[in-house]
C-alpha cells in the first residue's frame, strides 16, 4: 500500500491536483452522475482495485441526478486515472470520458443521444452546447462551427482538465455519431481555452 501512495502522489503531481483543487471554487458542483465515471472505469479494470480507489480519494455513493462538490470529482476522477495509469494518467481521463455517453442504464445515455442528434456530428456538439447544467453548476463553454465537419468548442472556468477530460468526452461523442473526430488543444491557462475539432 505505501508504495501505491507514492505513486498516486507522483501522478496527482503530473496532473496539479492540488493546485487545481484550491483553483476551485467551494461553491462549484457536479452532478452525481459523472461521479461514476470513475467508478467504472476501476471496476472494469479490476473489482479488487475498487477498494483502493474509495479509500485513497475518499469516494462514496452518490445519487446520479444530485449536485456534489466538483473538489471531490476532481480528486475522485484524479485518483481512478492514477491508478489506472501512472506513467500517463492524462490518457486515463481521456479514456474515462470517452464513455460518458454510455454512463448510465437509468436514463440510456448512449441510445438517448443517438436519438436526438440523428448521428450528426453538428446536432450532437450543438446539444453538448445547451446541457452544460446536466452536468455542472460553474463555469461555461460555447460551440462555433467551422463549416460542415468542423467547429471549435470554447471553455471558460473549467475545473475539469480540458486537455484530457473534454477531448475524451467529445471523441467518445462523436464516435457513437458514427464518425472518427481529430481533437487539437489550444489553452490560455488550466481552466480557459477551447478544442478545435474536425470529422469525417
Amino acid at each position: 500500500m505505501s508504495g501505491l501512495i507514492v505513486d498516486v502522489s507522483s501522478g496527482f503531481r503530473a496532473l496539479g491536483v492540488e493546485q487545481r483543487l484550491a483553483d476551485t471554487p467551494g461553491r462549484a458542483n457536479t452532478r452525481g452522475l459523472f461521479f461514476r465515471l470513475a467508478e467504472q472505469a476501476v471496476a472494469a479494470r479490476a473489482g479488487d482495485l475498487l477498494e483502493t480507489w474509495r479509500a485513497v480519494s475518499g469516494a462514496r455513493p452518490r445519487w446520479p441526478f444530485r449536485m456534489y462538490s466538483t473538489r471531490d470529482f476532481i480528486r475522485e476522477q484524479a485518483t481512478a486515472a492514477v491508478l489506472l495509469s501512472p506513467e500517463d494518467p492524462g490518457a486515463a481521463l481521456r479514456s474515462m470520458w470517452a464513455t460518458t455517453t454510455k454512463l448510465s442504464p437509468l436514463i440510456r445515455a448512449e441510445g438517448f443521444i443517438q436519438y436526438l442528434v440523428g448521428r450528426d456530428p453538428m446536432q450532437a456538439l450543438g446539444w453538448l452546447e445547451r446541457n452544460r447544467s446536466m452536468m455542472c453548476d460553474y463555469g461555461d463553454w460555447w460551440m462555433i462551427p467551422k463549416g460542415s465537419k468542423a467547429a471549435s468548442f470554447h471553455y471558460v472556468d473549467e475545473y475539469t482538465w480540458i486537455e484530457h477530460c473534454h477531448v475524451g468526452g467529445v471523441e467518445g461523442m462523436l464516435r457513437r455519431c458514427g464518425v472518427s473526430a481529430a481533437v487539437t488543444v489550444a489553452l490560455r491557462n488550466a481552466y480557459r481555452g477551447e478544442l478545435q475539432i474536425e470529422w469525417e
